[in-house]
């Protein structure tokens, strides 16, 4: 398949980031973890012969989550992809944890599942979720899931997914 990787959110150009920062409760930033994270996963589809576009946006550019809108749609139309996944974290109050994929059509849950049986084999099952308000799942013309890959509030989570990062792609890759 032909595969676009996306880490969700950004750097924006006064330096902060649009993602959740779980650092006060031990764990860390959204997006500094899923920027390297997304080298993993890229790897681990890419061994398992798919071929796959890593997109990040780029750093101290954007004002508001909304040039991200733009600039990853736009690079999503330029290319026929038959899958995107794109990456996040949960965040919350620190006792919070689980895995969770996000879908809006029925084929996207399919994939949702299968990603969800596998995540869900180091964290919590938070189950899959139909999310019909967000962007990347509703605009793309290709195929889209989200996911939740754990808590970064949660400092067990944390420590866990940093340790960890091979293992979770690879957990991803077969899934898919």
């Amino acid at each position: 398949m032909r595969i676009l990787l996306t880490v969700g959110h950004s750097k924006l150009k006064n330096g902060c980031y649009t993602s959740a920062d779980g650092t006060r409760y031990g764990g860390g930033n959204e997006y500094i973890f899923n920027k390297s994270f997304s080298k993993y996963v890229k790897a681990a589809l890419e061994a398992k012969g798919h071929e796959v576009d890593r997109v990040v946006c780029p750093e101290g550019v954007f004002t508001n989550w909304k040039d991200e809108r733009k600039y990853k749609l736009a690079i999503e139309r330029e290319t026929r992809y038959d899958l995107c996944i794109e990456l996040h974290l949960n965040s919350g109050v620190p006792e919070a944890c689980g895995c969770e994929v996000l879908y809006v059509s029925e084929k996207g849950k399919k994939y949702a599942d299968r990603v969800q049986k596998q995540l869900s084999k180091v964290f919590r099952n938070r189950g899959v979720k139909k999310r019909t308000d967000l962007y990347m799942l509703n605009e793309t013309r290709c195929l889209c899931i989200m996911l939740e890959t754990f808590f970064c509030t949660n400092r067990k989570e944390w420590q866990y997914a940093v340790k960890n990062k091979k293992k979770l792609a690879d957990l991803i890759a077969k899934a898919i």
